[in-house]
Formats: structure tokens, sequence, C-alpha cells
């Protein structure tokens, strides 16, 4: 894993590269000078001389030369009044991305300009500003050089070791460390869902993420079990097994259980994990077919969600369903036409190879309500057409109940990332019922892809449990618009959403 900057909290100023100042405008948008030696420079820049204190506007004044403390990064912050935390997450991340141009190995963070902000609403709670900007600086900070060489792995490693956070504030000094573990655990757990996505599919095969699944486990007290394929068809999964039939490489089904003491409700988690989707014998375009290795991003995430509510100790007992497989065209492969067998009984009439996500998850979802959870939610990369209808700035959440719909916006709401509610009328499957079969995997047209694949799996979710799908087919890589989401490849979106809402269901 990408090894975060360590933090620090100080109640003095350390001797470092830079020292960081976050900085406000006023009403009329000019910016608002601070007390301290600092000071003659803001009220130079509040006549108009360059940096205005936007949000996300950063300027580097260098006074001394590297490794001198007398190095200033300004990091605005736009207007109090409008200020909230996600804001304060992208001001983090534009200011570790100016932290890395200047090359500057550590830096000082003076929180007394956040901490002393009379706010209301949004951002309130002074220690949940810095934790959001803290947040924003280590999600920006995210590599992936794991397969470089040495020397271009060394050139990734040039960014800032070390993060002080400054305040005069002693009194505040044991809060902030707590808060800022907090912050190293979520980074850390995203980062894992980011790895895993990232991972070329000839090495993140379905045995390695089972493996990784087992010691991740280990190292944070979860139980795990793992189901080959032998135990795939004793469970009789028809549906997975269908999907990699096609593939050398054999299934794995991965099964993690957080039990706290007295745990109040059962959340369930279920995760695509197509390890590689050529499209099977409905073969996909060539062009950024490469891309296909994150297409168990939504394994990733859950998985990333799971080991995070269990750090912030839930008091919910959290299950996790994640199921690794490969869609590979060969001449064992599953074919249109073919009719499968779902854990529920209910058979399916394959149209379309590359509409294989929804197979798998539905003989997950079976299998995850075993296991007697209060509420289940699904991830998965499943539809093309959820980018068609929402793009790249949020994902679809579809659900079978208002209150779940709701908990999920709750939690999405307090981390930035966004939901939204899609239909889910009964009225969409007519068109999915098969002459052969019980019903199809997919439909000979376009329309409702995102929700023809949600009726689809809402089939499989049994009377009265309340059940969300979140298809992040179009947030889960590539989201160039968020600083501190990579511009290419995996994200780690929604993990953190997913873990507050095990934390607070």
């Amino acid at each position: 894993m990408w090894k975060i900057p360590r933090l620090e909290v100080k109640a003095a100023s350390a001797v470092v590269d830079v020292d960081l100042i976050p900085v406000f405008q006023d009403g009329g948008k000019k910016v608002v000078p601070q007390d301290g030696p600092y000071r003659a420079l803001l009220e130079r820049f509040r006549k108009g001389e360059g940096f205005g204190a936007r949000s996300g506007q950063t300027e580097f004044v260098r006074f001394g030369g590297q490794g001198s403390s007398e190095n200033v990064l300004f990091v605005g912050l736009g207007q109090a009044s409008e200020l909230t935390e996600e804001k304060l997450r992208q001001a983090g991340a534009h200011a570790w991305t100016r932290l890395c141009a200047e090359k500057c190995p550590s830096a000082a963070i003076h929180l007394d300009a956040l901490l002393d902000l009379p706010v209301e609403g949004a951002a309130a709670d002074p220690l949940l500003r810095v934790r959001a900007f803290a947040e924003g600086l280590l999600l920006g900070a995210y590599r992936f050089p794991k397969h470089k060489s040495k020397e271009a792995a060394a050139a990734s490693a040039k960014t800032p070791a070390s993060l002080v956070f400054v305040s005069r504030k002693k009194a505040i000094k044991p809060k902030l460390e707590c808060d800022l573990a907090r912050v190293q655990a979520v980074v850390e757990c995203v980062n894992v869902a980011r790895d895993w996505s990232n991972e070329p599919s000839n090495i993140g095969t379905p045995a390695y993420f089972a493996r990784e699944a087992q010691r991740l486990a280990r190292q944070f007290g979860l139980k795990c079990k793992v189901l080959g394929e032998a135990e795939a068809a004793r469970q009789k999964m028809g549906l997975f097994l269908g999907v990699g039939q096609g593939s050398a490489r054999e299934g794995k089904i991965v099964v993690l259980e957080y039990l706290p003491r007295n745990p109040a409700r059962t959340v369930a988690f279920v995760g695509k994990g197509i390890t590689f989707d050529s499209g099977g014998i409905s073969i996909k375009p060539a062009t950024r077919m490469e891309e296909m290795k994150h297409d168990m991003t939504g394994a990733a995430t859950v998985f990333g969600a799971t080991l995070l509510a269990a750090r912030l100790k839930s008091p919910n007992r959290v299950v996790c369903v994640m199921g690794f497989t490969e869609n590979m065209p060969s001449g064992d492969a599953l074919q249109p036409g073919n009719v499968l067998r779902s854990r529920n009984g209910k058979t399916v009439e394959i149209i379309n190879t590359d509409a294989e996500g929804r197979l798998i998850l539905a003989d997950l979802l079976d299998y995850a309500q075993e296991l007697k959870p209060d509420v289940c939610v699904d991830a998965a990369t499943l539809t093309g057409a959820i980018g068609v209808a929402l793009g790249k700035h949020c994902c679809g959440l579809f659900s079978n109940d208002d209150g779940l719909e709701e908990a999920l916006g709750r939690a999405s709401r307090s981390t930035g990332e966004r939901l939204w509610s899609m239909p889910l009328y009964d009225e969409y499957f007519e068109d999915m019922r098969s002459e052969t079969a019980d019903m199809k995997n997919s439909c000979n047209d376009s329309y409702g892809g995102a929700i023809r694949g949600a009726i689809f799996l809402k089939q499989f979710v049994r009377k009265g449990l309340p059940w969300a799908h979140l298809d992040i087919a179009t947030v889960a890589s590539n989201v160039s618009h968020i600083p501190y989401f990579p511009k290419r490849g995996a994200s780690g979106a929604i993990v953190r959403t997913l873990a507050q809402f095990a934390l607070d269901y």
C-alpha cells in the first residue's frame, strides 16, 4: 500500500520546509488578513496583488529556499459563510498538489484560522473542519507505484513525508490527535480499495484477492471464509459459476464478518468482483478494454468499507460477501441463449454475456440473506448506462425502502460523495420476462439499462428485507473533477459513505 505521510500535532511551530496557512475571504471577496508573521503579505494580497483566497486557490511564497520554515503556502477557502466540509476536503487536496509541485518534504499546517472561525451550518464544528481538510490532504496523496521500476517508483515517492498540525490551543491536542488518527484509518482503508482496483488482472486474480482478504482480515480481527467453485456448486450458484466458466482461473467467493460485542443490527454488503471483463462471447470493443481490470471495484469498495467500519468500531455487525471471477471468451464460455439456474431456483436466459455482473450479484445476494442481515447494500460497476443517466458526478442509488434510501443519503452527505435516487418501478421488469426461462439478463435495446440491471437484482431480494443497489460504474475510476481522487485509475469513491452508513444505521 502507498505509505501516507506521518501526521503529528504540536502546540507551537516546528522546523519544517513550509508553513501552510488557510486563508478566507470577507463578504467583499477580499483576503482576510491574520495576525502573525505573514500579515503584511496578506495585506498586499488584499489590495489585489495576485492571490485572492478563492476556494482551492493556492499561493506559494519562497523566502529562504528549500529547507527553510520561512516558506509559506497560502490556501484559499473562500468566504466563511459558504464553507462546507467538502470544500475543505478539496482545498486540502489542492494544497497537497502544490506541496508536491514545490518539492516540500514537510509542512506545518496552522489551524487556528480554521478553529476560530464562527461558522454556522454545514461546517460549524471546528474539529470536523480540520478533519475534512486533513482527509483531503491525505486522499490526494495516493500513488500506485507498485509495478514501476525502482527509479520510477523513487520519483513517485518525492512527496511530503511529514505533516505537522499546529495550534496555540493546547487543550484540543488530545481530541485533535484522535481525529487525525481517524483520518489516517479512513485514508488507509480507501487506499486498500484503490490498490485492489488498480491491480492488473494478471496479478489481481480471484485467488489473489481471496488471499489478500484473508491476510487483512487477520490483521484487523475479522472472520474470513473463502468458497471455491466446488463449494459454489454445492450452494447451487449456477449464475456465479456460469459467468466464470470461460476462464482458466477458478472463481472465489469471500465472506467477511465484523462482530462487535452486543451488536445493534446486522448490515450486509455485497460486492461485484469481476477481475477482468472481456464481455465474454458478447465481447467488448478493444478500445479501453484495459480498464476492465476495474470491474471488480464493487468488491474492493465493500471490502474497504467493511475494514473501515471495523476500525472505527461500528456498533453494528457487518457481513461482507464478495464474488471474484473472470468473464472470458473460450470454448467453455457462457453463450447467448443459454439458460442458467440461480441459487434461489429462478432461471435466467442469457441474452448478453456482457451483462454478467448482475448474474454473480444475484447469487451473492441470495447467499448474503442466509447471514440474517437487517439491511443489505450491494455495490457494483454494473452498467455504462448509469453514466448516460447521471454522468460522472454521482452514482446511482436504487432501493426498495425509503428509510434505507434516506439513511444512505445522510451518510453520503456527510462524506461529500453524491448518490442520486433512481426509479425502481416493477413495470421495468415486464420486458425482461423470457419465453424460455423465468427472466432474461438483458434486453436488445438501450432503454433504461441501469434500471433494468437493478430491477433484475430486485428479483433475488426476499420480501421484507430493506435493500439498496449502488451502480458505481462511472465514479469508480478516472474521476478527474474531484481533486482528492486520482485523475486516472481507481478513485476509492463510496468506501467512506458505506462505512459511515455501517456506523450510523
